[in-house]
């Protein structure tokens, strides 16, 4: 039996979110992350351009009100302008653009901005600067052929501003499914890079999915028999997300509501960790 485990527990004195992949009783994968980390990676934001530091090539960008983050200077081709620019304008102080984050704030270092927009789904990832179409080099042949095929008429469509790159998981989906997919990410790449133009300074136009969606999203190549969780919210959203992508696993998820054993003691989560250490 496969189940993916979500819960919270203690770690060092520190309250961490825990997902685990457990096969026949024994703890295979575990991921942690700080309950109480505020991670800004990929949000995308109206950000203001301070100032250009021409001598590092990089611009500092406000993506709040004294937040700034860092943003390299050889992507400014690259750049959606919110500021009624023309695409290509060279980039100035005050002018407004649509940035991500592609690395938190850390070590005293600033975030990462980039203007390459990605959105990431199960099976494909919608991208912004690079309006390629591409497939993971992890797919078989016969995989890349019949992947291209479903895909060709998007592929070849000389009007797209954005390109598409094929996940490994993709060997794992049906037509219907990629196609589903795709109709979703083309809605969210409107929604944020077009409609977001004409948004405010600072929105925050897309806020990337908590880290346990992204491992329900994820799993591939493995036949779970559960999800199980003991967070009221997480069993929610989980259940939100599979309703609109794989209802086919909504059967599967339960919420854990044994108050006297927590889930993560249930399952060992510490001695894990403790042989992992």
């Amino acid at each position: 039996m496969t189940k993916l485990i979500l819960t919270t527990m203690e770690l060092c004195g520190n309250k961490c979110h825990a997902c685990a992949i457990e096969e026949e009783g024994q703890i295979m994968e575990l991921r942690l992350e700080a309950a109480a980390r505020q991670s800004i990676l990929g949000n995308i934001y109206v950000g203001q351009v301070e100032n250009i530091a021409s001598n590092i090539q990089a611009a500092f960008v406000l993506i709040a009100p004294g937040v700034r983050g860092y943003f390299p200077l050889q992507e400014a081709e690259q750049v959606i302008y919110a500021s009624g620019k023309a695409p290509g304008s060279p980039l100035r102080p005050g002018d407004q653009i649509l940035v991500q984050v592609s690395r938190d704030a850390m070590k005293g270092k600033l975030p990462a901005l980039t203007a390459n927009l990605n959105f990431t789904g199960k099976y494909l990832v919608l991208t912004t600067g690079e309006k390629k179409f591409g497939l993971s080099g992890k797919l078989s042949g016969s995989e890349r052929h019949t992947l291209s095929g479903w895909l060709e008429a998007e592929a070849a469509r000389p009007d797209k501003e954005y390109g598409l790159i094929v996940r490994t998981n993709a060997a794992q989906a049906e037509k219907a499914e990629i196609l589903q997919e795709l109709s979703y990410l083309k809605s969210l790449y409107e929604k944020v890079a077009v409609n977001g133009k004409s948004r405010t300074c600072f929105s925050l136009l897309y806020e990337s999915e908590p880290f346990y969606l992204s491992a329900v999203r994820d799993i591939y190549g493995r036949d779970l028999d559960e999800i199980v969780t003991d967070i009221s919210e997480m069993h929610t959203k989980i259940s939100d997300y599979l309703n609109e992508f794989q209802p086919e696993k909504l059967a599967i998820l339960n919420l854990y509501q044994d108050k006297l054993l927590p889930l993560y003691k249930l399952h060992s989560l510490e001695s894990a960790i403790d042989e992992i250490c």
